[in-house]
């Protein structure tokens, strides 16, 4: 008996210590968030949101219509990515596994491109386009898939390299057929992300998808720590694998092609930020996969800070989070801390 109370306040504190890290998280993702509003080239002073003070009408119109929006869709990027890699690391039960890969970026990325050289084609058909080939390159990955006579899950990998490497070679040949001049600027900027043309539209063409998969994630997210055990081990728990695999896929699919149709490809996000969540409070889903959406939007808030003042012209998102992503993620590997698959 007292071994076992000894155990199960053990375990208490354990879970509490693990919540009180959860909402440590979130006040630091709130302070991030304010912060990040009065980051950038045009200052807004805080004391213009106070009784007594008034923001002039070019402080109220960048507030309102660029830097709120922007720094909406940044979190919810930021933690639609991180969920979606988190995820996909426990269905395929692989630490180096990230949210493009079944070829959703790289489809995305293509549509984003065909888009561009239409003429007369405009920004939202740039990102419906964008969004309906980052569909069709998963589906088209699952489909390969389904024909092969191994493991489902090394078919999909397997089949998501195919795919990618199939949209990334239309990629150059739209390059190759581009205008130098006019198109071909456009088709790199893009495919190297950034926030710099985010408004209310883009928000909400995004964020319901994000809202949408950031909830199932969380409803499913026991079904997630039993994946990793294997397919056998799933079921004999009364798991359906097919089910939660599809499931998991189908969120991620389009939380992932609704970011990367707005704001382009955004590099490592989903990679690194689930390992970190994984260090800081576990590999248990229930507190790992909130502590991963957390972690991601308080990672791409940072990095979007970085991106746009520290030079005068803004910096593509992708090289800033390559650049403090990569060797953060060799630091990981080779110090063997917090991956959670040790």
């Amino acid at each position: 008996m007292k071994s076992k109370r000894k155990m199960n306040e053990t375990y208490g504190n354990s879970r509490r210590y693990t919540s009180r890290k959860l909402w440590l998280m979130l006040l630091l993702l709130m302070i991030t968030f304010i912060l990040s509003l009065f980051i950038g080239r045009v200052r807004i002073p805080l004391l213009g949101f106070f009784p007594g003070f008034e923001l002039t009408a070019i402080e109220r119109s960048v507030f309102y219509y660029i830097r709120l929006p922007r720094v909406i869709l940044v979190t919810g990027v930021g933690a639609a990515l991180s969920l979606a890699g988190a995820s996909y690391q426990s269905i395929f039960r692989n630490p180096l596994v990230s949210p493009d890969i079944l070829g959703v970026s790289a489809g995305a990325g293509f549509g984003a491109a065909l888009g561009m050289l239409i003429p007369g084609g405009s920004l939202f058909t740039i990102y419906v386009l964008a969004f309906l080939f980052g569909i069709v390159a998963v589906f088209l990955a699952y489909g390969i898939s389904s024909f092969g006579k191994v493991k489902i899950i090394m078919m999909l990998v397997l089949a998501g390299i195919v795919v990618s490497s199939l949209f990334n070679a239309f990629i150059s040949i739209l390059k190759y057929l581009a205008d130098p001049f006019e198109k071909l600027p456009g088709i790199v900027f893009w495919l190297m992300g950034g926030f710099s043309r985010t408004g209310w539209r883009e928000v909400g063409i995004t964020l319901p998808f994000v809202i949408f998969g950031v909830v199932v994630l969380m409803v499913i997210r026991w079904h997630l720590n039993v994946m990793p055990l294997g397919d056998e081990e799933a079921i004999s728990m009364g798991v359906n694998v097919r089910i939660v695999r599809s499931t998991v896929i189908l969120i991620n699919t389009l939380m992932v092609a609704a970011s990367v149709a707005t704001v382009g490809q955004v590099s490592w996000v989903g990679l690194v930020i689930p390992h970190i969540a994984r260090f800081l409070v576990g590999a248990n889903h229930r507190y790992m996969l909130p502590a991963t959406a957390l972690s991601g939007s308080i990672f791409l808030l940072l990095m979007d800070d970085l991106a746009r003042s520290l030079t005068g012209a803004e910096i593509p998102i992708s090289i800033v989070t390559s650049l403090l992503g990569a060797p953060f993620f060799a630091y990981l590997l080779i110090s063997g801390r917090g991956s959670g698959w040790n």
